[in-house]
């Protein structure tokens, strides 16, 4: 996936107030993949200029997070990207939490041991 500096993409949502140009002009004049200026457009709403950062380290959530992210797009009118905007996610994190939640109930919140098991014997 291509990373876009925050720069750029501040510069992109600039010329959409700017212009009046559509997102979908956009996309077209810097060939970006389609609905990437509507997630940005979303995400600068939501959360300002700061959203539009890269991030350069692992988020780690806790099980109550995604317990509240998770009722709180049961319990409103909302798509899950509207809901992952809300909260500063991707979509796909969203929708992997409601998948394991559904699925496996709390238990498969809870964070999983990583790497391959140790082979020598303590």
């Amino acid at each position: 996936m291509t990373k876009y500096a925050q720069k750029f993409k501040l510069d992109v949502i600039q010329e959409y107030l700017d212009t009046g140009y559509s997102q979908l002009s956009l996309e077209h004049k810097y060939s970006l993949p389609k609905g990437t200026v509507k997630r940005w457009w979303a995400t600068y709403n939501q959360n300002g200029p700061d959203g539009l950062k890269l991030r350069h380290s692992r988020r780690e959530f806790t099980v109550d997070f995604k317990l509240y992210v998770i009722n709180y797009y049961l319990n409103n009118d909302l798509s899950m990207s509207e809901v992952a905007s809300t909260h500063n996610l991707l979509c796909s994190q969203v929708s992997i939490w409601f998948k394991l939640f559904k699925e496996g109930g709390l238990e498969a919140l809870k964070p999983k041991k990583k790497g391959r098991p140790s082979k020598v014997s303590k």
